[in-house]
């Protein structure tokens, strides 16, 4: 995905601004997908996460308000699904939009039906049909193109595109809107829109100029909500026959029979064999060598044979087939999310912060289907075709919306795709030289019988360093150091998250030094829980190298007085990436473009007696 948003940027058809845009957590777009329920046309909170790109009342009690039959699942239910695939997705067959009738999308299995390339579509093709539509006035053409559809090729179905005067659609434009019909593949601009299509009932029960309301503002986003003059509405719901959507009644038997039919349409084998192989097939001219006698293999021991195709070794059989297929799927049912989640543990400072956790609109048919459509208006650009039409396929929208799923991503799986190689998830780790420094700082604070806690330890300098210390000013002091991750040197080391750390396990209130370098986050949002976590244990002091975007602690509920502040200890190359080494075996160092402060703060009760230790070094208060 990044190589592709790379090379969008080479050819002009995205912008740094799109980038900007992306970064900006407070943009929500990602309703330029637009969710209404596919039975009814109105509402729908259940999102199939296939390529359909569709929304269900899920249950009747959802469908009352619009009079949708729904999918009549039980409330339980809805609540305790994880992911949720529609019966087409599910079974990969899908209607054609064009004439209505199922067909396998299953491309493994000779697909029938075909989707669009539109990022935001979700609407399947027969190859036939939608050539005809594309191509109305040339017979020719249209043969042409439902070739290439049925190899593969990529295509923009007729909705994109107004029926009137065959211009694209500008969402940004009023006039050059969308009005999308819900039944067939009609669309209209706003400014070309038949008059027969109203947004509002007009005239007498049986007047002759009395007119249907046919379009709906505010429903779609940036787009009209229609039904065509093709279709007739009901009078009691106000829309269309809601009749039109199809799901597979025997998916399991259609789809061994067409797992059989593709083997049986296999072209026949190639006459070129090796001659030994083909005498062994038609009869033995070689003597038989007697085998030597074997003892008898047991119920048990006997394992089910298969059955060999001599004309052609490398065809299986039907029967040898299918058993490969039911082990494949039985392999794949065996594997769920929950399994890896079980065995891959998440931090709490990821699991339960819904800033971080995947939005449960990002499903994976529109990252699929959005990343297909990227590399198809790639394809587009590379061919010659102008930006309107790359736009066809991949709406600027949609790359806005890729950045933020990437962004997202990127924080939610920082745990898994930095474990191997970050202790401590991505936090880059302090220097020693830097961690003495504190160290000589902060020691004059220190009093006999104190607790020091390194609440996230990487590798276990400071603690050392702080022993050492005070061991030389004759003061005796506990130590506590959490990661999640073994540091070579273990002294006082815990392996423990350090969000599960209970009350019982430190003395709340008492004489407690919590803190250091905590993983900052994005805006410092990890640190700040690292923090709030922190001062669960009310700790007479707080050491923090933290961005200067983390909350500060004068601003707590219960707030801390800030000793002093060191804005410059740590600017340049004060920190190292753990695990990482250069071409010529060095430690990789990491340059600052913004430094983290140093801070020092204290409890209320305690903050006179702390000033004057820093007023007594010299310590300044503040920057």
């Amino acid at each position: 995905m990044s190589q592709d948003i790379q090379y969008a940027k080479m050819l002009g058809f995205m912008d740094e601004d799109m980038i900007s845009d992306a970064e900006d957590d407070s943009v929500d777009i990602d309703g330029i997908f637009g969710y209404v329920c596919c039975i009814c046309d109105d509402g729908g909170d259940l999102f199939c996460e296939g390529r359909c790109l569709r929304s269900f009342h899920a249950t009747v009690e959802a469908g009352v308000g619009s009079g949708c039959r729904s999918l009549g699942f039980m409330r339980g239910a809805v609540d305790v699904m994880s992911t949720f695939l529609c019966r087409n997705c599910k079974f990969k067959q899908h209607q054609c939009y064009a004439c209505g009738e199922l067909g396998s999308s299953d491309k493994s299995l000779d697909a029938k039906v075909f989707p669009c390339a539109s990022a935001i579509c979700g609407r399947f093709y027969h190859p036939r049909c939608v050539a005809k539509l594309l191509c109305q006035n040339n017979r020719e053409s249209a043969e042409e193109l439902e070739e290439k559809i049925s190899l593969g090729d990529y295509f923009t179905c007729p909705v994109h595109k107004c029926s009137v005067c065959q211009e694209g659609e500008n969402k940004k434009v009023h006039e050059l809107q969308l009005a999308v019909c819900m039944r067939c593949p009609q669309s209209y601009h706003r400014k070309c829109l038949p008059r027969e299509i109203a947004f509002e009932e007009k005239g007498g029960k049986f007047g002759e100029g009395r007119s249907i309301q046919r379009a709906w503002d505010d429903l779609l986003p940036n787009r009209i909500l229609i039904y065509c003059t093709k279709h007739a509405i009901n009078s009691y719901t106000g829309s269309a026959t809601r009749d039109h959507i199809k799901f597979p009644e025997f998916e399991e038997r259609k789809r061994k029979q067409a797992l059989e039919e593709l083997v049986a349409r296999r072209k026949a084998p190639s006459k070129l064999r090796n001659d030994s192989y083909e005498e062994l097939c038609r009869g033995r001219t070689v003597p038989m060598v007697s085998k030597p006698k074997q003892k008898p293999v047991s119920k048990q021991e006997q394992r089910p044979s298969f059955s060999v195709n001599h004309e052609n070794p490398d065809v299986l059989s039907v029967d040898s087939e299918r058993r490969v297929l039911d082990l494949m799927e039985k392999a794949a049912s065996s594997l769920t999310l929950e399994d890896v989640i079980h065995k891959h543990p998440i931090p709490t400072t990821h699991a339960y912060s819904s800033k971080f956790f995947v939005n449960k609109k990002m499903l994976l048919g529109k990252v699929e289907g959005s990343t297909e459509a990227v590399r198809t208006a790639l394809q587009k650009l590379e061919n010659g075709c102008s930006t309107e039409d790359a736009e066809a396929v991949c709406e600027r929208d949609v790359l806005h919306q890729i950045f933020m799923w990437k962004k997202k991503l990127h924080v939610y799986l920082a745990p898994f795709l930095n474990a191997t190689r970050y202790t401590s998830f991505g936090r880059h780790f302090t220097k020693v030289e830097k961690l003495e420094q504190i160290v000589d700082r902060l020691h004059w604070y220190v009093q006999p019988g104190d607790m020091i806690v390194d609440f996230s330890c990487g590798s276990n300098d400071f603690s050392i360093l702080m022993s050492k210390k005070l061991e030389q000013t004759g003061k005796n002091c506990l130590y506590k150091n959490y990661d999640l991750f073994q540091p070579e040197n273990d002294f006082n080391f815990e392996k423990k998250d350090w969000m599960t750390v209970k009350r019982e396990e430190l003395q709340k209130g008492g004489p407690l030094i919590i803190g250091l370098n905590p993983p900052f986050g994005v805006k410092a949002a990890l640190a700040n829980k690292f923090i709030d976590k922190a001062l669960e244990f009310e700790p007479k002091l707080l050491i923090l190298i933290v961005p200067p975007e983390t909350q500060r602690l004068d601003r707590k509920k219960s707030p801390y007085e800030l000793i002093w502040e060191d804005d410059r200890l740590l600017s340049g190359k004060s920190f190292y990436l753990p695990g990482s080494v250069d071409v010529d075996n060095k430690q990789i160092d990491q340059w600052n473009l913004i430094s983290p402060p140093l801070y020092l703060w204290s409890r209320r009760d305690r903050a006179a007696e702390h000033k004057a230790i820093a007023q007594m070094h010299g310590h300044s208060f503040g920057r």
